[in-house]
């Protein structure tokens, strides 16, 4: 098995775990929205990104002046992408936002063709389809309209694909390690800049309840980064990384049913499930 695709499988159940985690933290009537959990987050796994940054050593690699700026666009794009799809957990289980979600496989693919060149046939157009129809699939509901929190989950997968092809850039252009931990505390200080009066209020009503789903999030997302980084430094490609990453729906579903004893509706969210990751395996999987 190639290393980038070793580290793309344990990054698949490092972020299963984490949404879970983030499930816990916003359902129901949790004091905390999308966007303070945004900032504790992100700020947390850049307390611990530059943890192990000192601890292993590392020294600062030399980047260039225009760094800085470039890294604004991809701070708002994940803040926006974060707000989104987290928000969408309100309402929605997990697994239907993941498949919601899973939008930002056609993203990264066609803008991995682009911009980094790489590899393109029609099977990844025919998986694109079969994303795109079980996005399509798992919202449909016989007379009703979208639901507004799918359509959070549609946004966010969107702000996510676009991200998640500027991550490359910045990874071989500098360091995973330098990276992970210089984003995470952009992304977090985003959020503060965007709405610094919601995460204040917000803030003083987080209780004892939420610190080990909080915990568990920035933990499990820090693991999920670090193998998702160093995958890109190992030749994997962003249109193949991320369309794998989405395949966790199925560890999702299961977490959701054993965890979260979440037992409605499964046919609604395991068939949509299968075309999606029957998608995402053949543009995987082509060549």
């Amino acid at each position: 098995m190639p290393l980038w695709l070793t580290l793309t499988v344990f990054g698949m159940f490092s972020v299963a775990i984490a949404d879970i985690s983030q499930r816990v933290s916003l359902r129901g009537q949790s004091p905390l929205s999308s966007i303070t959990n945004n900032f504790i987050v992100w700020n947390g796994i850049g307390f611990l990104s530059l943890i192990y940054f000192l601890l292993s050593g590392q020294a600062v690699p030399t980047i260039p002046a225009s760094f800085l700026y470039q890294l604004i666009p991809i701070a708002i794009l994940y803040f926006l992408g974060g707000s989104f799809y987290y928000q969408s957990f309100k309402s929605n289980s997990v697994s239907i936002s993941a498949v919601l979600a899973m939008i930002s496989s056609v993203i990264t693919t066609g803008l991995g063709i682009m911009l980094y060149q790489e590899s393109a046939n029609p099977y990844k157009f025919l998986g694109s389809i079969i994303v795109i129809f079980a996005i399509i699939l798992v919202n449909f509901k016989k007379g009703a309209k979208l639901d507004k929190y799918n359509i959070y989950a549609l946004l966010g997968g969107i702000f996510y694909g676009f991200a998640y092809t500027l991550d490359k850039h910045f990874v071989i252009s500098t360091s995973p390690d330098f990276y992970q931990m210089v984003l995470c505390f952009a992304v977090g200080i985003s959020s503060l800049i965007f709405s610094p009066k919601t995460i204040i209020t917000e803030t003083k009503l987080f209780h004892r309840g939420l610190i080990f789903s909080i915990l568990s999030s920035i933990f499990f997302f820090f693991l999920y980064q670090k193998f998702y980084f160093l995958a890109y430094t190992a030749g994997g490609e962003v249109g193949r990384i991320d369309v794998l990453n989405n395949t966790t729906i199925f560890i999702v579903i299961f977490l959701e049913f054993i965890l979260l004893k979440e037992k409605n509706n499964l046919n609604k969210k395991i068939i949509p499930a299968i075309l999606a990751v029957i998608g995402v395996a053949i543009l995987a999987l082509a060549k």
